[in-house]
C-alpha cells in the first residue's frame, strides 16, 4: 500500500496503490487510483480501496476469482508492462479484453478455475453456427489462452491449463481475394488522374509501396530519403486508439522508390507545405478509405476492391514480375511465408509456361512409343 505524489502540468497530484495477497500467497488483488488533488483525499481513497480489495480477496479465497475479475486484473497488469514484456500491442490487448467480455458474458461471474472445456466448446460451436470467421474464433482462443497462462503463472487460479487449449476450427473454403490485375491497376490510376480525384496520390503510393493505410497516414517527409531512394516505414496510425503505434509487425522496414514513384513524390513535395506526405482527406481521417475506393471502382467499371487490397495488388504485381517472395516479404513487412503463399495461390498469379523447361522424356519417337501403349 502506498500513496505516491507526482507532478503533472505544474500541479502536484497523488496516486494510491493497493496490493493485497491472501495468507497462502495464492490470491492477489490490486487497486489503483490516480489524479487525486490532495493528500487528505488520497488517504480517504486509500481506506476505501483497501476495503474493496479486502472484500474481493475474501471472495477469491472462498470461491475462486470470478472470470470477469480475472480479465480485469489481467488487463491492468498488462498495461503496466512495456511492449516487449507484454508480448502484444495495446490495441491487441484491447481487442482481447473486448472479445472475452462479449463472448464469455454468461461466464463472467463463474470462478475462473471452474470454467470447463465444455463451456468453451459451446461458445465456439455457437460462433460457428453464427458464421463467425475463423480468425474471430482464433482471436478469442488466443485471448483465453493468454489470460489463463498469466493467471496460472501468477498463482491466481488452481487449474493446470487453459480451457481453450487445443481447439481447432474447420477451415472454410477460401475465396479468391479482391484484387486487380496489371491492366486494371493502370486503368484505375489513369481514370483517377484524368478525373483529378483527390485520392489519386494516396492510391498511387499504396500501389507503389505496399504500405497499409495507417502507415501512409503517418508518413512524413522526414521518412523519405530522396538520395538513397528509400522510404522508412516505422509507424502506423490506429483510429480506434486515436494514436500512433508501431507497424503491425512491430519493426521498421524500408521500401525502395522507383522512377515513377520518385517523380510523384517530388511533385507532391513541391505542392506541400505540411510535414505529412499525403493530404489529410476527411474520409481518410474518418476511416472511410475502403468505401471511397469501392465507389470509384464500381462507377468506372472496375472490380470492387477496398483500400487494403491495393497492398495485395502491389505484392502480386511484384511476384508476376519475377521478384523473389522473400524480397516482397521484406518490403511489405510480413513475418513469414504464410501470407505470401496465400497471394501466390489465390491472387491470380499465372502458371502458364511453368513446366516448359521440364525435360525428362526421351526425345526420339516419344509419340510413337506412347501410341504403342494405347490399345487400338
Amino acid at each position: 500500500m502506498a500513496i505516491i505524489d507526482y507532478e503533472k502540468e505544474g500541479t502536484t497530484l497523488y496516486r494510491v496503490r493497493i496490493n493485497l495477497r491472501s495468507e497462502d500467497q495464492t490470491q492477489r488483488v490490486q487497486k489503483e487510483k490516480s489524479g487525486i488533488e490532495s493528500m487528505a483525499k488520497a488517504k480517504v481513497i486509500e481506506k476505501r480501496l483497501i476495503r474493496e480489495a479486502q472484500s474481493i480477496l475474501i471472495q477469491k479465497t472462498m470461491s475462486g476469482i470470478p472470470l470477469g475479475h480475472l480479465i480485469h486484473d489481467w488487463e491492468l497488469a498488462m498495461r503496466k508492462l512495456d511492449r516487449k514484456e507484454r508480448g502484444l500491442e495495446l490495441v491487441t490487448l484491447h481487442d482481447h479484453v473486448n472479445c472475452m467480455m462479449m463472448y464469455l458474458e454468461h461466464l463472467l461471474e463463474v470462478p475462473a478455475d471452474q470454467v470447463s472445456r465444455a463451456d468453451i466448446k459451446d461458445i465456439f460451436d455457437e460462433m460457428q453456427r453464427q458464421n463467425k470467421s475463423k480468425s474471430r474464433c482464433k482471436s478469442l482462443k488466443a485471448a483465453i489462452n493468454r489470460l489463463y497462462s498469466w493467471a496460472i503463472d501468477e498463482g491466481m487460479i488452481s487449474c493446470e491449463r487453459s480451457p481453450a487449449q487445443g481447439f481447432r476450427f474447420v477451415r472454410k473454403e477460401t475465396e479468391k481475394p479482391e484484387i486487380l490485375n496489371t491492366k486494371e491497376v493502370r486503368k484505375l490510376l489513369q481514370l483517377a488522374r484524368d478525373q483529378q480525384h483527390p485520392w489519386f496520390p494516396h492510391w498511387c503510393l499504396a500501389l507503389g509501396t505496399g504500405m497499409r493505410s495507417g502507415e501512409l497516414f503517418c508518413l512524413l517527409w522526414s521518412d523519405i530519403d530522396f538520395e538513397q531512394r528509400t522510404i522508412k516505414v516505422s509507424k502506423s496510425y490506429n483510429r480506434r486508439m486515436k494514436g500512433i503505434k508501431s507497424t503491425k509487425a512491430g519493426y521498421w522496414r524500408e521500401v525502395p522508390i522507383n522512377d515513377e514513384l520518385m517523380k510523384l513524390l517530388k511533385q507532391l513535395k513541391l505542392s506541400s507545405c505540411d510535414e505529412f506526405v499525403l493530404p489529410r482527406l476527411p474520409h481518410w481521417e474518418a476511416g472511410n478509405g475502403a468505401q471511397v475506393l469501392r465507389a470509384f471502382c464500381m462507377g468506372n467499371g472496375l472490380p470492387s476492391i477496398r483500400f487494403h487490397s491495393l497492398r495485395a495488388c502491389f505484392a502480386t504485381l511484384l511476384i508476376r514480375d519475377g521478384v523473389a517472395p522473400a524480397i516482397v516479404m521484406k518490403i511489405c513487412g510480413w513475418r513469414d511465408l504464410k501470407t505470401m503463399q496465400r497471394y501466390i495461390r489465390l491472387a491470380g498469379i499465372e502458371i502458364e509456361g511453368a513446366t516448359d523447361q521440364l525435360k525428362i522424356l526421351p526425345e526420339n519417337d516419344i509419340l510413337a512409343s506412347v501410341h504403342k501403349l494405347i490399345p487400338s
